[in-house]
């Protein structure tokens, strides 16, 4: 039986006109075809205008990887038999013609640059008064970021755009974490944490005192078929749920718990409220941690465990070391252990192991 799978469009999102543009989901559903297809080689063709292929890494933008990425692209129809394949030259992307018989490639018109974030600072003083989009591939990762990679983005962003407020920037990943540079420097954690599939929500920031820039943020719909994958990411593979892995959760119903302390955990744009719970009937003690409604305001003497630097001393920075002179509250927070934490759902133990700078004590 055939398979039905439901291709991304990206008109919908094109037509918002957003400056910047973010693009996540699921894998294989058609996000990149359609962006390098639509604002990238179409839109040469049409335009004259070229783009920037954007990688993280140096090694991601070999000639070979950037020459695969566009093999699925129909060069022959678009260009109406004049070229059949892209290439790649010192890092300049061209249409060209690959001959069969001698397995030589004839390069014709360039229509973009492959670039690495990495190495940003290198373009400074160059001019790409021809670029008006810039395709940013897989900005979130389950790897490593660079130092300050939003600020190295804008860098290069300015540098290409030079004030003109004509570049397109267009984000393209998988589901991968919550836990990204992206959405807690850009306050988007509000919007990502409650957005549905198949949608588009916009946001407005300031540039300056009189200047905004607009985000669109677009969580792709499901294709609606499985990738016949297994194992703990599955959701994540077959229909773009975000990727957890199995955390503990309680192991009797919430009601058969007494609450014996409470605090809060506040690390980049993550909430989360930890309480001390104690067993009805065996008296047991353990934690178990739920998010928190960003939008619920923090009371001045609730305790806080953050990053962020605050001169109240209920905000502390390690919760293993407080600098509040009290014994007992040193005590309850020293029972913050490994095994006895739980988790409201697995999602949000993944995304509290990957948000916290500290390591809970076993």
């Amino acid at each position: 039986m055939k398979r039905e799978i439901k291709h991304y469009n990206a008109d919908n999102i094109i037509n918002e006109d957003a400056d910047i543009n973010i693009i996540y989901g699921e894998r294989s559903n058609g996000k990149s075809y359609q962006i390098k297809h639509k604002r990238g080689v179409i839109k040469y063709l049409e335009t004259g205008k070229r783009f920037i292929l954007l990688r993280r890494f140096r090694e991601e933008i070999t000639n070979e990887k950037i020459e695969k990425y566009f093999e699925d692209v129909d060069i022959e129809k678009l260009t109406n038999g004049k070229y059949n394949c892209v290439s790649t030259y010192r890092k300049q992307i061209y249409l060209s013609n690959y001959n069969t018989e001698k397995g030589s490639i004839v390069r014709g018109e360039k229509i973009g640059y492959a670039m690495a974030l990495s190495t940003e600072q290198n373009y400074a003083g160059a001019s790409f008064l021809d670029v008006e989009d810039i395709i940013f591939e897989e900005f979130m990762t389950r790897s490593r970021y660079l130092s300050s990679e939003p600020t190295k983005l804008m860098n290069l962003y300015a540098t290409v755009d030079r004030k003109h407020g004509t570049t397109k920037l267009w984000l393209i990943g998988n589901s991968i974490s919550r836990v990204c540079p992206y959405i807690y420097e850009w306050d988007l954690h509000e919007i990502i944490s409650h957005q549905k599939q198949g949608t588009i929500e916009v946001k407005e920031l300031n540039s300056t005192d009189d200047d905004v820039v607009k985000l669109a943020i677009e969580f792709c719909e499901s294709t609606g078929v499985s990738s016949h994958t297994i194992g703990w990411n599955k959701d994540m593979l077959n229909d773009g749920s975000w990727q957890s892995s199995p955390q503990p959760h309680l192991p009797k119903s919430y009601k058969c718990y007494n609450k014996v302390f409470r605090f809060i955990f506040q690390f980049q744009s993550f909430r989360f409220i930890s309480e001390l719970l104690q067993d009805k009937e065996e008296k047991h003690i353990c934690w178990f941690i739920y998010p928190m409604n960003n939008k619920r305001e923090i009371k001045k003497d609730t305790l806080v465990i953050s990053d962020k630097v605050d001169i109240n001393p209920y905000w502390q920075r390690n919760i293993y070391d407080i600098t509040i002179n009290n014994d007992n509250l040193k005590k309850i927070l020293d029972t913050f252990r490994e095994d006895k934490i739980f988790y409201a759902t697995d999602l949000v133990g993944t995304d509290f192991k990957q948000v916290i700078d500290f390591t809970i004590k076993r």
